[in-house]
């Protein structure tokens, strides 16, 4: 998997952010750009607050609990009730145009991945950072869950069976047994205002597991190699 700069933050958020802002400049006026004495007075005085909030906000955007929220918040959400194969889904219109959708096997379990939207990764694939998962179980198609990444440069790859997502500060691997997606290992880093690391290492069966940050930063190492050795998920493009 080829390393590239991290283009979107946290899924395109301030991506999208930065566009709003960049279409706006030619038309803003004086009073949104102007900063009057008294608020910087106010800012140089909320500083020291402000700092000390922001390691218990980076610690929850690093929980199991934000991350699979956001992957529900930008994985697609599709009604599949009136289709017994996948084939089906994309003749009916279920996936449409602007998502991407692939076929694959994890460990022995086949798979079906839409995405909410594709790239060009540079590497002979349309990746994408989001996907939701399709499995059959008793002949009938079931979602087993969603998944994502904080941005382009952490595609969603497989290796054997095993899924992985990351962001500059996470990064998940993700197994399915019986039908059932599980968080197997995640591992991520936390910053505190002197730029000094407090790693972190759990599963979704063992929440809590209790290890020394200089252990917790190796099987984090560990875990951004091997996602850097799977395979990115081609993604097939819907245009129409």
């Amino acid at each position: 998997m080829k390393k590239r700069v991290l283009v979107l933050a946290m899924i395109g958020t301030l991506g999208l952010s930065l566009f709003a802002c960049g279409s706006n400049e030619a038309t803003a006026t004086k009073e949104t750009t102007e900063t009057t004495e008294a608020q910087v007075e106010t800012a140089s005085e909320d500083e020291e607050d402000t700092k000390s909030e922001a390691p218990s906000e980076d610690l929850e955007e690093n929980t199991i609990s934000f991350i699979k929220q956001a992957a529900e918040d930008c994985a697609p959400s599709i009604d599949f009730s009136d289709c017994a194969t996948f084939t089906e889904m994309l003749n009916k219109g279920k996936v449409t145009a602007g998502m991407g959708y692939a076929n694959e096997k994890v460990g022995e379990t086949d798979c079906f991945f839409v995405t909410s939207g594709t790239y060009d990764n540079l590497d002979g694939n349309m990746a994408g950072i989001d996907a939701t998962i399709f499995v059959y179980e008793d002949g009938a198609i079931k979602e087993i869950g969603k998944i994502c990444s904080g941005g382009t440069a952490y595609p969603i790859a497989i290796q054997g069976d095993y899924i992985y997502t990351a962001s500059n500060h996470w990064v998940c691997k993700y197994v399915i047994e019986n039908n059932t997606l599980l968080l197997n290992e995640k591992a991520s880093v936390i910053y505190d205002t002197e730029g000094n690391g407090t790693y972190f290492y759990e599963s979704e069966e063992n929440k809590e597991t209790v290890m020394d940050t200089a252990e917790a930063e190796k099987l984090m190492t560990t875990l951004y190699e091997e996602m850097g050795n799977a395979q990115v998920i081609g993604f097939q493009p819907v245009t129409k």
